[in-house]
């Protein structure tokens, strides 16, 4: 019986130890593509994929207090004799980042974010109500984890893929550490309040001067900054901002796929024969959100939504709603 179990131990080690060897071999063979056993590779539902993972993220809340807005010759003029002015809307209309590395914070990048924001107002001049647009400027700087790295990048793209393309000047600059990807997400930002002063009032918040904002910026607000010495008064902002940073880095990640998404339906185009535009219009819910507004201000729910419309949560107030809608909704910066 001794003899028997010993055998059987041996037995049970021997292929555990064959189990293990094919675990082994099967793992290798995955890591270069393959797979050890042929008969098998319709179970393998693994597949890798190139991804941008995201090393940090840091949502804020800013509130900028007395921003300096740059107006027009014609803004100017409207200001220097306005009796009373309110702001219409508010857009970001660029933000440019920049990203450099922390001296002696290995991992560690330094953000350098540059808003653009372009403002409407009304005045009353002379009992008559007049509009003009601005442009305001804010720097902000974070700073975030976002890896190590020391490779270069070349990528198969139309200038390389060619079998005479010369190398270009900037090919002998690139062996260099590869930085990670700044992802900015910005709400509408929303006017808190609004301030006209005296030239002699320092005391704003002023980022830059008129002539460090870029041209075509300025062309598509519709204005161009007249030099800062002209003019009776000056036009500040406080602005409320919401915003989301992340910073990521390329990476390759095994996952498991079950199989490709192939859509499963056609699309229902009007111009077709069989297509009715009637029977179309019939089969879209009634928008009756749009009708009767939801007490706590949710978003309507369309021809895409039901009849019936959910409502924000009882945590937001009337107010906050309405202002967050006015500033996203408003017609005038588009």
């Amino acid at each position: 019986m001794t003899e028997k179990n010993c055998n059987n131990s041996r037995s049970c080690s021997t292929s555990n130890s064959n189990s293990l060897s094919g675990v082994a071999a099967a793992a290798a063979a995955n890591a270069l593509g393959g797979t050890s056993n042929p008969s098998n590779s319709s179970n393998d539902r693994s597949t890798c994929i190139d991804v941008h993972k995201i090393y940090d993220s840091a949502k804020d809340k800013d509130c900028i207090e007395d921003l300096r807005v740059y107006l027009g010759p014609d803004g100017q003029e409207l200001i220097d004799n306005a009796s009373n002015i309110r702001s219409k809307c508010a857009e970001v209309l660029w933000a440019s980042i920049s990203v450099s590395e922390v001296a002696f914070n290995r991992g560690y990048y330094a953000i350098d974010i540059r808003y653009y924001f372009r403002l409407c107002f009304e005045v009353c001049v002379m009992g008559r109500s007049r509009e003009f647009c601005g442009i305001a400027v804010y720097d902000k700087q974070v700073v975030m984890f976002g890896g190590e790295g020391n490779v270069s990048i070349f990528t198969s793209d139309t200038i390389n893929n060619d079998i005479c393309a010369s190398i270009p000047a900037s090919a002998y600059t690139q062996n260099q550490a590869n930085t990670p990807k700044v992802t900015l997400e910005v709400a509408a930002p929303i006017v808190l309040n609004v301030k006209l002063a005296d030239r002699n009032y320092h005391c704003g918040c002023c980022c830059c001067s008129m002539d460090q904002i870029p041209e075509n910026l300025c062309q598509s607000c519709g204005c161009t900054p007249i030099p800062e010495d002209m003019g009776i008064k000056c036009l500040y902002v406080t602005l409320g901002l919401f915003s989301l940073v992340k910073i990521e880095r390329a990476v390759s990640l095994l996952i498991n796929s079950a199989q490709y998404c192939i859509p499963n339906r056609e699309s229902s185009v009007l111009s077709d024969n069989t297509s009715d535009p009637c029977t179309i219009f019939r089969n879209m819910s009634f928008p009756t959100c749009d009708f009767y507004p939801p007490s706590h201000g949710a978003l309507s729910s369309g021809i895409a939504g039901g009849e019936q419309c959910t409502e924000a949560p009882p945590e937001l107030t009337n107010v906050a709603a309405t202002t967050v809608t006015t500033a996203s909704g408003c017609n005038c910066c588009r």
